[in-house]
């Protein structure tokens, strides 16, 4: 009776807590989950017929019926399977229904520490896992920040992350593989199993993401998401004036986050009234004009008085920026100066946050230093437009201001290190600033003149950039590729072949005409296919009839095997770039070979040589050392161990396409260079300069070890007059607290 109470209990403890999410989610649950029910019938479907065709194609008794048991056991178990996925799929979501943080994943679960005690067959799971994972999360990341966020929005008092998020690649890749702990399979049947759930499940994750974000922009969450989102304690939300750099570099998208966040100059003013009942002593950088002795100075007058002093300036960049605020106390006195004019409030306030704005520009590490110096002659242009209208300071479509975010935009790449005479952006930068002085009088049509000819001229260099880039990622893809086939082979072939005594011509035909087979198929079919499977059963057959063998079952069997085998040779040498005469002399000489082993003639047995070792990718004395053995260098690269988890999530979560500035010790300089595509295969970050050209490749690692020692610093791409704005609006806050 009490089993049943506490059963009762449970039941009506679920029902309520599915009732706490809101019916939006619920929707969105029961939608992800239909889909991939539905892919895992496709996979189980795929796995069946897989299983039967490895099955025909053994070579032994014990490997068929290896992947008979396997396929005896799906077809068994599937359903059982997939109702364990479903329950631990829904338990992500009931976690977030009972307003607590969601457990840990298994994943984080499993010491990284501790894997060398795992045994093998684990240890190789989860390799397989982790894999699925981290493709996934690279694959989708923008969808995937999207939804989070949008969920983050509808549930209250429950902070969205990667941990607890119930539709990340972890927690689904986590469920499947806890489901599949039913099926009693051998390893080797369940890594198919999971690189065909990658295939069928994983790799189509994005449309789930997609679709889902989808059903919530169409019932007005979030439609646009351009910053993050500070949640309150009942679920509403503002946004939050520290937001993180701009994820795309395209000025269309720093436009529509520009109307998101709009300063009004009549509280800007407010703000500076408070600063000035303070005392001008606790407000840094701030000139009174409106206390000067003299008359007041009419804002026509002093517009007037700024153009005279508005001229072009030649190419150096050595000169002193302008100090906006001396030059307007020089032409307040300019009359008078023992009793300078004075000026009215509001024409104060404008000026000095005209001026902050400036010195923001000429301290931002974001703009390289040469940019900075270009922007900051345009103040005394800002200056009278400002001026002018007061509403500049709201109006985030004023040409001036998206003049100079598209300014600071295109020229986030440009390197310190580029001679600026010669580049094409930063005279083309140069001739516009240009212009604006010569020509800007009170007509604000000259800035939008020129912002669309900055807008034609980047979009024409981008243009030529996303060719250039995208060779490079897809060069730079293959090779990782290639590699990464070559390592998996060498190593597959050195770890059978470097304790066996084997005749030297059978060693040299797997290590030098053998493995670039396997190489190509690698690349071509990959390790879960039938071709894979069949070159290395291959290897593993010649292996064992080039060994030494006494008992008449295993020269009956040699015999038996070797037409087959020594015609399969012949027709895996066929898919390889080597001559007919050269294929028909290999499969000659390893038929003598076995020739000489059935027919018990004596036969010369060596293990592999150093060259061949070498050829394996084996690099001799390549063991560990202790810390007294080792070098400066390699002390420093064992110093990864102490690596923090927190940066190896920074350089995990830093978006593809972010500017990095990055310290070239090697070059001795600084590198502005931009995350161009992170390689999943070889875990390799590339950076490309503003060109589309690869400047410098980082493992993943070293990456992180950079942003930990802050050789490697993000810029923040963000809108440079908003960023600015905030800044100001910041200081002031603060100093009056």
């Amino acid at each position: 009776m009490s089993k049943e109470k506490d059963y009762l209990k449970m039941v009506e403890n679920t029902s309520t807590a599915w009732s706490n999410l809101p019916p939006l989610v619920r929707q969105l649950k029961d939608d992800a989950q239909t889909v991939l029910l539905n892919s895992l019938e496709d996979l189980f479907s795929n796995c069946d017929d897989l299983f039967f065709d490895l099955s025909s194609r053994a070579s032994s008794n014990a490997e068929q019926n290896l992947y008979f048991e396997s396929m005896r056991e799906l077809r068994f178990k599937k359903a059982g399977v997939i109702n364990s996925f479903k329950q631990h799929f829904e338990q992500g979501f009931l976690t977030l229904a009972q307003n607590s943080a969601a457990t840990r994943t298994n994943a984080q679960e499993t010491n990284v520490d501790n894997l060398s005690l795992v045994q093998n067959d684990t240890l190789e799971q989860e390799v397989a896992i982790t894999g699925m994972i981290s493709k996934a999360r690279i694959n989708c990341q923008e969808a995937l920040y999207h939804l989070a966020t949008r969920l983050d929005y509808l549930i209250p008092r429950v902070t969205i992350d990667q941990e607890n998020d119930p539709l990340d690649p972890e927690r689904i890749c986590r469920a499947f593989a806890k489901a599949c702990e039913l099926f009693d399979i051998n390893i080797k049947a369940r890594i198919i199993i999971f690189k065909q759930f990658d295939r069928v499940v994983v790799s189509k994750l994005i449309k789930v993401y997609t679709a889902s974000n989808e059903l919530l922009i169409n019932s007005g969450v979030l439609p646009k998401i351009t910053r993050s989102i500070n949640k309150q304690a009942d679920g509403s939300s503002e946004a939050n004036s520290n937001t993180g750099s701009s994820v795309d570099n395209v000025l269309e998208a720093a436009a529509q986050a520009a109307s998101q966040l709009q300063f009004d100059f009549a509280e800007l003013s407010n703000l500076l009234a408070s600063m000035r009942r303070l005392g001008l002593t606790n407000l840094p950088n701030y000139s009174a004009y409106s206390s000067n002795p003299g008359p007041i100075m009419a804002s026509t007058d002093l517009l007037t008085l700024l153009t005279s002093q508005q001229s072009p300036q030649g190419m150096g960049g050595d000169a002193a920026p302008l100090d906006l605020r001396q030059l307007v106390q020089t032409l307040l006195a300019s009359h008078n100066p023992t009793s300078p004019r004075a000026l009215q409030q509001p024409d104060e306030d404008v000026i000095n946050l005209v001026a902050m704005f400036f010195d923001f520009v000429l301290d931002d590490r974001n703009l390289p230093v040469a940019i900075q110096a270009l922007i900051s002659r345009l103040q005394i242009p800002i200056l009278k437009v400002a001026l002018k209208d007061k509403a500049f300071f709201s109006h985030a479509g004023h040409p001036a201001r998206k003049l100079i975010n598209a300014i600071a935009d295109a020229s986030i790449g440009w390197d310190e290190s580029d001679q600026p005479v010669k580049d094409k952006l930063y005279n083309k930068i140069f001739e516009i600033i240009q212009t604006i002085n010569e020509q800007y009088a009170d007509n604000d049509q000259v800035f939008a003149e020129k912002l669309s000819e900055l807008q034609l001229f980047a979009q024409q260099e981008q243009h030529r950039t996303s060719l250039v880039e995208r060779r490079t990622s897809q060069s730079l893809e293959g090779h990782a590729k290639t590699q990464q086939a070559k390592t998996v082979v060498q190593q597959l072939l050195f770890a059978k072949l470097e304790k066996l005594e084997l005749p030297a011509p059978i060693t040299a035909f797997l290590v030098d005409q053998w493995q670039q087979l396997l190489v190509l198929i690698h690349l071509k079919n990959g390790e879960d296919s039938a071709e894979w499977l069949e070159s290395m059963q291959v290897v593993d057959d010649l292996i064992w009839a080039s060994q030494k063998h006494e008992d008449p079952r295993s020269m009956h069997r040699l015999g038996k095997i070797k037409p087959d085998l020594l015609q399969r040779i012949a027709q895996g040498l066929t898919k390889i770039s080597t001559t007919a005469e050269a294929s028909h002399n290999a499969v000659r000489v390893i038929g003598e070979v076995l020739d000489q082993l059935q027919c018990e003639a004596p036969v010369t047995f060596q293990t592999i040589s150093a060259e061949q070792a070498v050829a394996l990718g084996h690099t001799p004395g390549s063991g560990s050392k202790n810390w007294q053995e080792m070098t400066a260098l390699e002390r420093q690269h064992a110093r990864y161990k102490a690596l923090t988890y927190e940066f190896i999530k920074k350089a995990d979560a830093l978006p593809v396409g972010t500017w990095v500035s990055y310290e070239d010790s090697r070059r001795g300089k600084i590198l502005r260079c931009k995350l161009s595509t992170k390689i999943e295969i070889s875990d390799t970050f590339v950076f490309v300069n503003r060109f589309g050209f690869k400047v410098m490749e980082k493992s993943r690692k070293d990456f992180a070890y950079d942003l930990q020692q802050r050789r490697a610093i993000p810029l923040e791409n963000g809108i440079l007059f908003d960023r600015a704005m905030e800044n100001i609006v910041g200081n002031l806050r603060q100093i009056g607290k």
